[in-house]
């Protein structure tokens, strides 16, 4: 997949192709399914696939105070869209002076001159442009002008339930992290660096891993999870804590991950992967040390016998 930066657009000539367009915001199965049946029209015409997206969330432009937290990095979302074997990944900087764009300009100048697109695929919400103003209606009228087709697909339910970025955000923020699968496709994966802490856990006998997240992660419930790290490629079960540690007053918000199995050595600046898999138990206050350290058992021993 060729990495293309709106810096560069200018500079390539890459059509005709097949293209979806989207912020894919968590990349979740409705994402998937976009993107699947992009791949499916370029097979079928013989053209490449591309997804346009941007950097950053047109709502932490437009709307700051109210822009949700991320589900993934830009590094992830590169990495998991190269999983799809597209052929080119464009990423727009989105900046004020691009959302006054109008829909026609857009399409004329990016979608017909810059990437001459076939096929636009997009989901049923999908609009453009200043204000929105590009909606599917308006778009396939364009479209039958200028010579391009549109393909809508339809929201995906799961039950009742229409799978979105914001019900994914509510059960990370709830702890139900275990739900997250069904509608991602995965579990939620929190990358980061190995900073120092204040070495409590190798006091207690079990050594933590203390992370500083890449990026503005909406975060669980405060509490304590089972999980998987990943290090070096290689995968071990872990116990991760989030939150205060309120045992000992004065404690700011950390997350520490105790992993299991892992070979004893300095990991400080290195970077890790968690991913959540269920929340064993919220926070809780201990009387002393060795209480913490008995309720720490239960946990190590409850995530091995759940991720055997």
């Amino acid at each position: 997949m060729e990495v293309i930066k709106s810096s560069n657009f200018n500079n390539v000539n890459i059509g005709p192709m097949v293209l979806t367009i989207g912020v894919f915001d968590g990349l979740h199965l409705g994402h998937q399914a976009i993107i699947n049946k992009a791949k499916e029209i370029g097979k079928e015409k013989q053209l490449p696939v591309g997804i346009y997206t941007f950097n950053p969330n047109p709502l932490k432009v437009l709307k700051p105070a109210i822009a949700p937290k991320a589900i993934f990095s830009t590094r992830q979302k590169i990495e998991l869209l190269s999983s799809f074997n597209l052929d080119y990944y464009l990423e727009q900087k989105f900046t004020l002076e691009f959302a006054s764009m109008e829909y026609t300009e857009f399409v004329r100048d990016y979608l017909l001159e810059k990437f001459n697109v076939v096929h636009l695929v997009v989901g049923e919400d999908f609009s453009l442009g200043y204000k929105g103003e590009g909606t599917l209606d308006n778009l396939k009228k364009l479209a039958d002008s200028a010579g391009f087709e549109i393909s809508c697909l339809e929201n995906i339910k799961i039950g009742d339930k229409r799978i979105s970025s914001t019900l994914i955000r509510e059960l990370i923020e709830k702890g139900r992290v275990q739900e997250v699968p069904e509608y991602l496709g995965r579990y939620y994966r929190l990358d980061g660096k190995v900073v120092r802490g204040k070495g409590r856990g190798k006091i207690l006998g079990f050594p933590t891993a203390n992370m500083k997240l890449d990026e503005d992660y909406v975060l669980p419930a405060e509490g304590v999870y089972a999980a998987y790290v990943h290090y070096n490629g290689e995968k071990y079960r872990a116990v991760v804590n989030f939150g205060n540690n309120p045992t000992f007053p004065g404690s700011d918000y950390s997350i520490e991950a105790h992993i299991m199995g892992f070979p004893e050595r300095e990991l400080y600046c290195e970077h890790l992967s968690i991913e959540l898999v269920q929340r064993i138990r919220g926070e809780m206050t201990f009387e002393s040390s060795e209480e913490l350290a008995e309720q720490i058992k239960k946990d190590i021993l409850y995530t091995e016998n759940l991720l055997c």
